[in-house]
């Protein structure tokens, strides 16, 4: 009768040992991200929003978190390539109201394994957040924005500013 909580306790401590091993985020040892915008899915003529802006206003807000910004070379050579991709979908929906899609991924190139000496190498989204609602001014969507890009840097920095 003994033996079967050992066994158990010991069999139970190898599958929470192998566990921990996948508790890592994908976000440790990350030195930096590029940023690239999809193009803005707006449709409505009533919401006034450029990439040039939701750009411009998302490497400020990157700036501000304290994420460093690759730059176009240092990504060319970064292991991995990553960069943020943000997409940002919107739709009327009714009087004032507007139903958005926010969308935050970390991209980074992978190689899929192929038989025969194939490789096929891709971006994938390997950390992800997206928010969606309802919005009735333009400011609404980059205040969502905001708060992706914060969730973003908060786990950026918890793993890998441990020892400051």
């Amino acid at each position: 009768m003994r033996v079967f909580p050992v066994f158990a306790l010991a069999l139970l401590s190898s599958v929470f040992a192998a566990a921990s091993d996948y508790t890592d985020s994908v976000l440790t040892n990350l030195q930096g991200v590029g940023l690239e915008l999809r193009p803005l899915n707006i449709q409505s003529d009533l919401f006034d929003l450029t990439y040039e802006d939701v750009e411009s206003h998302a490497l400020a807000t990157l700036e501000e978190y304290d994420v460093r910004l690759l730059t176009p070379m240092e990504q060319d050579v970064m292991p991995g390539q990553p960069y943020l991709e943000v997409s940002i979908d919107i739709a009327h929906a009714q009087g004032p109201s507007h139903l958005y899609v926010v969308r935050l991924e970390l991209r980074e190139m992978a190689q899929l394994e192929r038989p025969r000496d194939r490789v096929v190498s891709m971006a994938v989204a390997t950390w992800e957040r997206k928010m969606m609602g309802v919005a009735n001014r333009p400011e609404a969507i980059t205040e969502v924005l905001d708060r992706l890009l914060r969730m973003f840097a908060d786990e950026y920095h918890s793993n890998n500013y441990e020892d400051e």
